[in-house]
């Protein structure tokens, strides 16, 4: 009995093979076969290798903007998927969200939530991030800001390396942590990660390993145990550690202390904002969003600098010919520094926090003249589409010329066709 089970076995999984490569609704679009056939070499490189991000760029090159890469998913360049699929479409069904790329079935939180759930959330945070309430918050983030430098001059006096991006964590998670929860992680002032910030990062790496097991339900015992469970275990403690933290910041009230929430609960007067539920999951997000990705951008940019010192050189003119004093810097006196916030573009560019976008799924529509059936996955992947030279000129180099205003002195004409909309690292308003 055991043969013709494991005949039947082989012979459904070639027929489903040579379905997905010749008949399946997405047949016609280009891409390698190997992903077309199978969801296991996406989700292998994708969610466990981490390498499929950066790989993309040649796989674009090869293919075209829009390429299948697995046998219900299109990688689609940023320069279409931006306008066409994830800006705002009132006279078209919307691409909806994935709520799984976040780890769960329900749409509660800012990211999985669509359309009014996500513009009452969106409206009730903006009062954390208005302008007056981060001028309001602005203390806390220079007492961190000097933390970090009177550090980094112990150790350049005693002549130690230090290793900046370790450095810039401590900096941002600080910094996140007290405005978010109105307790910092006091990082900076024992010169080491807070417990909970490196299961953070662990958890990261969780949150893509729990993706790669729920493709796979049957065998999810045994490739828990194949693929390691501690990241998993870790992105569970990371959870209900952030649900407790949470819980605490909002049992102390509106007038606790000035920090994120003291907007968001002071704005909900009606209790039409941000429900508790959300709120636990929102600060849960706000903590990544607000300190790895910012680390990312600052440990990047100091390798630039200080591999281009013909560019560290102009952006430290720019930045002392403006200031005669540290006090003098600050959020509204540096709005005015051109060079200084296009390095800030150009590093985001060049190397995108958000490796890939949060997918959405096709209503059945037509996207650069191609139908895309519904149900099928699309996203995007930044660094492949800021590194491809369909978007920007000299896509590999480090050119903050290319995003200033023609105007600018250093303005370089060489970059006057490079799609700049193109570069989103943060993926796109939709709502």
């Amino acid at each position: 009995m055991a043969r013709p089970r494991t005949e039947q076995f082989i012979a459904y999984r070639v027929g489903l093979i040579i379905w997905r490569i010749i008949f399946h609704p997405l047949a016609g679009f280009p891409g390698p076969k190997l992903y077309a056939a199978s969801y296991l070499p996406f989700l292998t490189q994708n969610m466990l290798k981490g390498t499929l991000a950066k790989d993309m760029a040649s796989i674009h090159e090869k293919y075209g903007p829009m390429v299948r890469i697995s046998p219900n998913r299109l990688a689609i360049d940023g320069s279409i998927a931006w306008p066409q699929i994830f800006a705002r479409r009132p006279h078209q069904a919307e691409f909806d969200k994935v709520p799984a790329f976040y780890g769960t079935e329900k749409r509660v939180g800012l990211l999985p939530s669509f359309r009014e759930d996500h513009r009452r959330q969106r409206r009730a945070l903006a009062h954390a991030f208005s302008e007056s309430a981060l001028t309001q918050q602005e203390g806390y983030i220079k007492n961190y800001v000097d933390l970090l430098m009177k550090r980094l001059g112990e150790h350049a006096q005693a002549g130690r390396a230090v290793d900046i991006v370790r450095w810039y964590n401590y900096l941002t998670f600080d910094i996140i942590g007290d405005l978010a929860f109105g307790d910092p992680f006091y990082s900076l002032e024992k010169s080491d990660y807070h417990p909970w910030v490196a299961l953070i990062f662990s958890s990261i790496k969780g949150g893509s390993k729990y993706l790669f097991l729920r493709q796979y339900p049957l065998f999810r015992p045994s490739l828990y145990f194949l693929i390691g469970s501690d990241d998993i275990k870790n992105k569970n403690e990371n959870e209900e550690l952030a649900k407790i933290k949470m819980e605490k910041r909002l049992a102390l009230g509106v007038n606790a202390r000035q920090d994120f929430f003291t907007y968001i609960l002071r704005n909900d007067k009606e209790g039409k904002g941000i429900t508790h539920e959300e709120n636990i999951l929102n600060a849960r997000a706000l903590i990544v969003a607000g300190s790895e990705t910012t680390a990312t951008a600052m440990s990047g940019l100091t390798f630039q600098l200080t591999h281009n010192p013909e560019i560290y050189d102009l952006l430290a003119k720019e930045i002392r010919s403006a200031f005669n004093s540290e006090e003098e810097i600050n959020m509204k006196s540096t709005a005015s520094l051109q060079y200084l916030h296009a390095c800030m573009e150009e590093i985001l560019r060049i190397y995108p926090p958000a490796a890939e976008t949060p997918p959405r799924v096709s209503p059945g529509d037509v996207v650069n003249g191609r139908f895309i059936p519904k149900g099928t996955v699309v996203t995007v992947y930044q660094w492949a589409t800021t590194h491809s030279p369909r978007n920007f000129t000299d896509p590999e180099l480090f050119k903050p010329e290319r995003f200033l205003p023609a105007s600018h002195p250093l303005y370089d004409k060489r970059y006057q066709n490079d799609n700049k909309a193109a570069s989103k690292p943060f993926s796109a308003r939709t709502s």
